[in-house]
């Protein structure tokens, strides 16, 4: 009687070494292209929160007060863009360490785009050359305040959830 033998492992070990080297190749190149697009973003974000600045230097030295919610509104609008390039740094950040990738910091990116545009609508049309469009504005607020709803929701759900060993922010510092 003839007994079915199962190949070894090793009867063809030229394909194991080179995927292996293929797959840490494609690693090394994923987290290259992770550390360039990190170091544009926080060049994104340095040169924004110089924007930032001026736009802040030109309220206090040239503001009047019928001015002030113009550059208030810009000033904001700026600072709120600053925020969300350094939290999708942070992310960025987290997948070049190795770590899983995570919803919150996208949650929180979503949430001050939100407000952003919450921001823009409600200084344009207080402001002194509203656009007059009052129904639609009060119908995006409204869809925009549920969605800023959801992601807090969302946002207060994954914080509830344990976080999984080894993806603690008191690992970054």
């Amino acid at each position: 009687m003839q007994s079915l033998k199962t190949p070894a492992p090793t009867d063809d070990p030229a394909p194991i070494p080179f995927l292996r080297r293929a797959v840490l190749a494609l690693v090394w190149a994923e987290r290259a292209v992770f550390f360039a697009i990190g170091l544009m973003l926080f060049a994104a974000a340095l040169y924004s929160l110089v924007q930032s600045g001026m736009v802040l230097v030109e309220m206090l030295t040239r503001g009047s007060a019928a001015s002030v919610s113009s550059f208030g509104s810009r000033f904001l609008d700026a600072i709120l863009l600053v925020l969300m390039i350094v939290e999708l740094a942070y992310t960025v950040i987290l997948s070049l360490r190795g770590s899983v990738l995570q919803a919150e910091p996208f949650l929180i990116v979503g949430l001050i785009a939100v407000i952003r545009r919450i921001l823009v609508i409600t200084v344009g049309e207080a402001g002194p050359h509203g656009t007059g469009g009052v129904a639609q504005s009060v119908g995006e607020l409204g869809i925009l305040t549920g969605v800023v709803i959801v992601f807090v929701g969302s946002i207060v759900l994954l914080r509830m959830k344990p976080a999984p060993p080894g993806i603690l922010d008191d690992d970054l510092r």
